[in-house]
């Protein structure tokens, strides 16, 4: 959240959120989306079944719903932000994200995962006309400032380094 908040200054408060997969990954972030009161949060997976138990464990602190991938329809339903939490694309090939994704050019698209070169996730969000993408450096970055401010009592500026990303 920090990276999206404070480095992006992206609002989550009232937005809609679409978060593709639904493992350990996506547990972790969905708790603090939802506590930054967006509209929506989506949760798209190949099945439902894991979608639905994160629907369930996460429902009573927001609004999540779930589909599968083939069944994400743009239009009324843009999405101001796109979250790629699958390990899909980690070997480098184009993973298959949906098209109807993204309709609206203001949408933002995150991968949690990152790499010295430009992720799948992140190409494809590219390709799709996304207003904003970034990998995951910056969160990996809090993360580490995070640990530090816990171990040490001090929060480091992260800004100085989240200008050095390899790539965003």
């Amino acid at each position: 959240m920090r990276d999206l908040q404070q480095n992006w200054d992206f609002d989550v408060t009232g937005k809609r959120i679409l978060i593709f997969g639904a493992g350990g990954a996506a547990q972790g972030i969905i708790a603090p989306l939802l506590d930054a009161n967006p509209d929506v949060v989506l949760i798209a997976n190949r099945t439902t079944a894991k979608a639905d138990a994160l629907a369930h464990h996460f429902g009573s602190l927001g609004n999540v719903e779930t589909t599968r991938f083939n069944d994400i329809r743009g239009g009324h339903e843009a999405y101001d932000l796109i979250i790629n939490a699958t390990s899909a694309g980690l070997d480098g090939e184009q993973a298959p994200f949906p098209r109807a994704a993204i309709t609206e050019r203001h949408t933002v698209c995150y991968d949690l995962s990152y790499s010295l070169s430009t992720t799948p996730f992140v190409r494809w969000a590219k390709t799709m006309d996304a207003a904003k993408t970034r990998s995951g450096w910056g969160m990996l970055i809090e993360q580490a400032a995070e640990s530090f401010r816990i171990w040490r009592g001090v929060m480091p500026d992260t800004h100085e380094v989240i200008k050095r990303l390899p790539v965003t």
